[in-house]
């Protein structure tokens, strides 16, 4: 075991997990955006039908105003295509342009999470957490008309 140790609003952890709703009476596959808090554990929600760079950056916009405030130290981040654009080499990114645009507007660093075996519990925060609220609030499949109906 390796003790983490992180100071209040310095750092959160960012990702999408799959989720399933009846959606007008139809059962799709959507995209639950979760934006955890390192310290705390709290954490910012909301079901997308896609993991788009608007869901992308909308999600954290709305985390930012819920939670109240950007993280001073950085995001996590798993190679999540609506950030980058290439993976180099360790933890070197090659990062879209509105992604950068986005970054330096709210003023935040990105972590990239190194690829594979050797990365795979670098952001396991937010990934129990995007599983833990599916369970709790997701479970049984919900019926709703519209996503805004499901993420109000």
């Amino acid at each position: 075991m390796v003790p983490q140790v992180h100071l209040p609003g310095e750092e959160a952890e960012v990702d999408f997990a799959d989720v399933w709703v009846r959606l007008a009476g139809e059962v799709v596959k959507c995209h639950l955006f979760t934006l955890r808090l390192s310290y705390s554990g709290k954490a910012f929600h909301r079901v997308y039908a896609s993991q788009a760079q608007e869901s992308f950056m909308e999600g954290h916009v709305e985390a930012f105003n819920v939670l109240g405030g950007v993280p001073t130290r950085h995001i996590r981040y798993d190679n999540l295509k609506p950030a980058v654009n290439r993976i180099c080499t360790g933890r070197s990114r090659v990062e879209s342009e509105r992604w950068l645009a986005f970054r330096a507007h709210y003023g935040f660093d990105a972590f990239y999470c190194i690829p594979g075996q050797d990365g795979a519990h670098e952001k396991d925060g937010v990934e129990h957490e995007g599983g833990r609220f599916r369970r709790t609030h997701l479970v049984p499949v919900p019926e709703v008309a519209t996503l805004q109906e499901l993420n109000a």
